[in-house]
């Protein structure tokens, strides 16, 4: 798998402001694939003038759906806790930044695929959400979606593609920089983008 392919996918997670909280994320996840196809699909977002704004419209529909902070604690892992709360919420922001560099950069990579919904496993506050990505040449890809209750929303902190966590890689990469260097020399690489992502390979 490459790059390209979870560059895909993470467009096809976009979720606009209307969404209730009661809906189930089942629901939530087919309602964000109707709302983003719509937007990579429209002709007048196509052309290469477009594009500044094509990235702030995805961008608007996509920070919703992902619960950041979420995500940036499990990526860091039992670090986290040794952070104070200004490196926390400075590293959230940094990582952050990282990863929608990373998606938003790779918005133009999208060319038919689809996302076949299957099934949804809840309980209580916790929920997966089974799919299937479909490539253009027709190959089926395994994704699940973790969703978890946040203030009565479900948001997604975790994807896992062929059984490979998304937010696990990004903590071995990161617990490897820290514990050769430090989470100081981990800030610095991720400020100076010097980070050499390797979520898929």
């Amino acid at each position: 798998m490459k790059n390209k392919l979870l560059a895909s996918l993470c467009f096809c997670l976009f979720l606009s402001s209307t969404v209730h909280a009661q809906e189930t994320a089942g629901r939530i996840i087919v309602h964000t694939i109707e709302q983003s196809l719509e937007l990579l699909k429209d002709p007048k977002l196509q052309s290469d003038d477009k594009l500044i704004l094509r990235r702030e419209k995805l961008w608007e529909l996509l920070e919703p759906i992902f619960n950041f902070e979420e995500i940036a604690k499990r990526a860091l892992g039992h670090h986290w806790r040794d952070c104070s709360p200004a490196e926390k919420k400075e590293f959230t922001e940094v990582f952050t930044n990282i990863l929608k560099d990373v998606y938003l950069g790779r918005s133009d990579s999208y060319s038919g695929e689809q996302i076949i919904y299957l099934n949804e496993e809840t309980e209580e506050t916790r929920s997966k959400v089974y799919t299937n990505f479909i490539t253009t040449d027709g190959k089926k890809i395994d994704i699940i979606f973790s969703m978890k209750k946040f203030a009565d929303i479900w948001q997604i902190y975790d994807v896992i593609i062929e059984g490979v966590s998304t937010v696990g890689n990004y903590r071995t990469q990161f617990n490897s920089i820290i514990n050769k260097e430090s989470f100081t020399a981990l800030m610095q690489q991720l400020k100076d983008k010097n980070f050499k992502n390797q979520e898929v390979q």
